[in-house]
């Protein structure tokens, strides 16, 4: 093909991109690195762009999405009152956090919880297994990743308990996620029980013409009975087994059990979603008249890719800019936005202390060298970033002055932000505040912090190596 032809046609899929990318609202970040991708390799950054360069979930889901939205908000609406509680009762910077988030997902503060955090995975799992054995009138889960062996099996083998002694069993489960799990015994045995196997987002070449396939189902979440509920990091997969060939370690997770209201809401998100696979009608079970669990105060905070603003990161924009004395994280994939970037170093600039606690290897070597990029920044600020070294730390927290607490399955990157079905509980709860900082604290002890004199002596070409992969972060 003559050179000159090359040229223009080159000229032209970049016009095209650019025309399509302009006729959206994108983020200044992602915008330029996919002009600079189909510049730099035109044939691989188009069908890159095509398959996973827009968010499309697709015809049918959107206009679901689109019907179920005011059927949602007008089930929050109708939360008996003897559940809510004024925010006005709370602090002043978590009355902050509280309203962004009931005014973001119309979801509104709750009373009458008891929480109790379980550290890690085995305990975790012990627990809902516990509560599966126990329960009697419903068992709801959704996972990200269903992953056989281990104590997962024994999971499998009590949800199939349940469903044989006749309490009605769900289960949901990514598409992605959970790919090999369809292909095993232990989803023939849920099924063959009883349990309703409902797969999330499926996965196929001819879907990924039609629907961006990384938009994916990242929820953790089991109600038991409608009163008890699980949600946080941990996936149905047990740490000894899985990925151990990812040269990370073990994953290390924590989950929250939850008594109270917010389980039949947490119910009542995963319903939103199985309607939405399925196109069934979203028509939660009335509320139960249950008696409060305890005294702590909690929100729901549901986010998606079916919504054009990022509402969970305006979410933790908040809580870190109400910080006074401190802000405590932790998240395997760092790679924030420009503007989470500025709100930490900004809190760290005005005395507040931030600690920011991520693993020291990740399952993704893109993501560890796009992460590192933005580690100088923050250190020359003040923040405190150590590096764990006893596994892959799967854990996603963050706690604000020891006062409010936010739990769940979203990543500090931009893919929890933009792409991925997620959950958080913001736990507006000193007790349990102060529970999930002394999981931190133990995590800190197994870290190292980051020398910013050391940081900034690595080698040339690692940092030249991590800015470049720092500047393809909005497309990771």
């Amino acid at each position: 093909m003559d050179f000159s032809l090359l040229t223009l046609l080159h000229v032209a899929v970049l016009l095209a991109v650019a025309l399509r990318l302009f006729s959206r609202r994108n983020t200044n970040g992602s915008a330029l690195a996919w002009l600079l991708l189909v510049i730099l390799v035109p044939v691989v950054g188009v069908v890159m762009y095509l398959l996973i360069g827009e968010r499309r979930l697709g015809r049918t889901w959107m206009r679901r999405a689109i019907a179920m939205q005011p059927q949602v908000l007008e089930w929050a609406r109708g939360i008996p009152a003897a559940s809510l509680a004024a925010p006005d009762s709370l602090a002043p910077g978590a009355q902050g956090i509280c309203r962004l988030a009931s005014g973001a997902v119309g979801m509104p503060l709750m009373a009458g919880h008891r929480l109790q955090l379980l550290p890690d995975s085995e305990s975790s799992m012990q627990a809902l297994i516990a509560d599966i054995d126990a329960a009697t009138a419903s068992v709801h889960t959704e996972f990200y990743i269903w992953s056989a062996g281990g104590f997962v099996d024994d999971f499998v083998a009590a949800l199939a308990r349940a469903a044989q002694r006749g309490v009605p069993c769900s289960a949901l489960m990514d598409s992605l996620g959970s790919r090999p799990f369809f292909k095993s015994e232990s989803v023939a045995r849920l099924r063959a029980a009883g349990v309703r196997v409902v797969e999330v987002l499926p996965v196929n070449p001819l879907r990924a013409l039609f629907v961006r396939f990384d938009l994916r189902d990242h929820r953790k979440i089991a109600v038991i009975d409608r009163r008890i509920a699980y949600t946080g990091s941990m996936n149905i997969a047990d740490p000894r087994f899985f990925k151990q060939d990812a040269g990370v370690g073990e994953w290390v997770d924590a989950m929250v059990r939850v008594e109270g209201p917010a389980a039949w809401a947490l119910e009542a998100v995963s319903l939103s979603l199985t309607a939405l696979q399925t196109g069934a009608d979203f028509a939660p079970p009335p509320p139960p008249d249950l008696p409060p669990a305890g005294s702590s105060l909690v929100q729901i905070f549901p986010s998606g890719p079916q919504s054009s603003s990022r509402h969970i990161e305006q979410l933790l924009l908040a809580a870190i800019y109400s910080a006074r004395r401190e802000v405590v994280l932790t998240t395997p994939y760092f790679i924030p936005s420009e503007a989470l970037l500025t709100a930490l170093r900004s809190a760290a600039m005005r005395g507040v202390r931030v600690v920011l606690i991520v693993p020291a290897r990740v399952d993704s070597m893109l993501v560890r060298y796009a992460g590192n990029a933005y580690f100088n920044d923050l250190l020359a600020a003040g923040v405190e970033v150590l590096c764990f070294g006893d596994g892959l730390l799967h854990t996603k927290s963050m706690v604000i002055d020891g006062e409010v607490t936010i739990f769940g399955t979203v990543n500090l990157d931009l893919r929890s932000f933009e792409l991925n079905f997620e959950v958080s509980l913001i736990a507006y709860d000193a007790a349990f505040s102060a529970a999930t900082r002394e999981l931190q604290a133990r995590y800190a002890a197994r870290s190292t912090p980051i020398d910013q004199a050391q940081w900034l002596a690595r080698p040339w070409w690692r940092r030249t190596l991590e800015n470049a992969v720092q500047m393809m972060s909005p497309l990771l």
